[in-house]
């Protein structure tokens, strides 16, 4: 009985001994993440000595020593899978707020029926190319091919996209370079519609595009920021210049806790820094990279933008599959085929089919505007999910769909200090939306010289009243700082 005792005692202590070693991990990673308030820390080392002393007194009788050690190793198991959420979650933090390249994707494509299938059977093509907007991507990607290929290609130059398309069509050369940003853009053009099916791709070549961010980080949470929230349509790499879809400022100020969404259309008919003058669609100036779009909203609603948050297309339906879906609220009833009839009322979606909800505009007489309205459902219902106990049980999974989905210049400190705040108050959150209204028209575009796009003229009103909600949710904050002084 002595033996027995001693020994359960023992393996008690050695179980002891691990425990401590993976609470202190515990506690060491969760103190590196800087995420949870230092009372919170100060609580957890506490609770994990209490339960030191108490194993330890259980383990001076036999049975109680049994349930010590059976606790100990249910504590040791929660440690190291906490140590493992926090270090994950560390790693996706880094992995999103890495954004110092932007990538421009430049592709050969030939006609869906073409039997050519890879890089070598386009050899003795005919491959058109068009020296604007991207004449040092196309000569770059020709060299890259040529590299790869081992031999000289066939090129034929036009003097627009439109012509390029209309050669190929007609078989006057056989394939053709295109960045992957304009395929849509050329496929809104009346009677070019068949390039969004008709074209495929055989091969791609990406051009890293180096972005300067700034390297000072505040001291202290912001009590008001802009975010600006971008939902790109591409698939793949988040690093893409794409078209934007989702165009959402988040006007913040956490000193309150107002958050304010206002969307413009991604059809707006703007100025941003890279058009001189001219007039573009707000979701073209994706293409020129993400800076162009939020100086495009910066010059709209003369604010400045301080931080932005991509997302693509794949990593949209990655995120939400993790989730196990979301429940939105639609207004209407409506089908896009082939992937599903919306009801009025709640629907539970799938990734692929939030996607669909989130950018369908054909169905509706708003367009565009209810466009938007979905898309800010969208938002809500998955920060509706994220706070529930679907991200815990599926917490790995959805990490790995945001480290590869996610981009966004908001240093990781920052990002951390907000989710301390957050911890240290639980204060609940008022949000507020906004949609800018315009008319509707067909105008030539920056993008597309020569061609009448369909394109919205803001109402300057509109614009007035979206610009007041901003200071309304600025200003709160400066009323507060007034009133403690007086």
């Amino acid at each position: 009985m002595k033996i027995l005792k001693k020994s359960n005692k023992w393996i008690g202590y050695i179980l002891l001994a691990l425990y401590v070693v993976s609470a202190i991990g515990f506690v060491y990673y969760c103190t590196t993440l800087n995420m949870f308030p230092g009372k919170y820390i100060v609580i957890m080392a506490i609770v994990f000595a209490i339960l030191v002393v108490l194993i330890m007194i259980m383990h001076e009788r036999i049975l109680t020593s049994i349930i010590a050690s059976i606790l100990t190793i249910v504590l040791i198991v929660g440690c190291i899978l906490g140590s493992h959420y926090i270090i994950r979650t560390s790693q996706t933090m880094k992995d999103v707020s890495t954004s110092d390249v932007q990538t421009d994707i430049v592709s050969v494509y030939v006609m869906e029926d073409d039997p050519a299938e890879v890089l070598e059977d386009v050899r003795d093509y005919t491959i058109g190319i068009v020296n604007e907007p991207n004449e040092k991507n196309a000569k770059k990607t020709i060299e890259s091919l040529e590299a790869e290929l081992g031999g000289k290609l066939n090129t034929k130059s036009s003097d627009s996209m439109f012509t390029m398309m209309d050669e190929l069509k007609a078989g006057t050369v056989q394939a053709i370079l295109l960045n992957d940003a304009y395929a849509g853009i050329v496929a809104d053009v009346e009677k070019y519609d068949w390039v969004a099916t008709d074209l495929r791709k055989i091969t791609e070549v990406a051009h890293v595009i180096d972005v300067e961010n700034e390297d000072s980080v505040p001291e202290a949470v912001p009590e008001t920021f802009i975010m600006y929230l971008s939902g790109i349509d591409t698939y793949g790499g988040v690093s893409a210049r794409s078209r934007s879809d989702v165009n959402i400022l988040a006007v913040i100020n956490t000193k309150t806790k107002n958050i304010l969404l206002l969307s413009t259309p991604r059809d707006s008919y703007v100025e941003f820094n890279e058009t001189g003058g001219a007039k573009d669609k707000l979701t073209h100036a994706g293409i020129y990279g993400v800076e162009a779009s939020m100086n495009a909203l910066e010059c709209l609603y003369d604010v400045q933008v301080d931080y932005y948050l991509r997302i693509n297309f794949s990593g949209f339906v990655d995120i939400i599959d993790a989730l196990g879906g979301i429940d939105v609220n639609s207004e209407y009833e409506f089908t896009v085929d082939p992937i599903k009839t919306y009801t009025v009322g709640v629907n539970h979606l799938t990734g692929l089919e939030a996607l669909a909800f989130a950018r369908e505009r054909y169905s509706f007489a708003d367009g565009d505007y209810q466009r938007a309205k979905n898309q800010m459902e969208v938002i809500r219902a998955v920060i509706q999910k994220c706070a529930s106990s679907s991200l815990l049980k599926n917490y790995g999974t959805v990490m790995n769909a945001v480290a590869g989905s996610f981009e966004t210049n908001m240093p990781q400190e920052q990002i951390a200090a907000l989710v301390k705040m957050q911890l240290s108050d639980m204060a609940q959150w008022t949000v507020s939306s906004y949609t800018t209204g315009g008319t509707s028209m067909y105008a030539e575009t920056f993008s597309m010289p020569g061609q009448e796009l369909y394109v919205i003229e803001l109402d300057p009103a509109a614009v007035e009243e979206a610009k007041q909600l901003i200071q309304e949710v600025f200003a709160t904050s400066t009323e507060m700082a007034s009133s403690n002084k007086g």
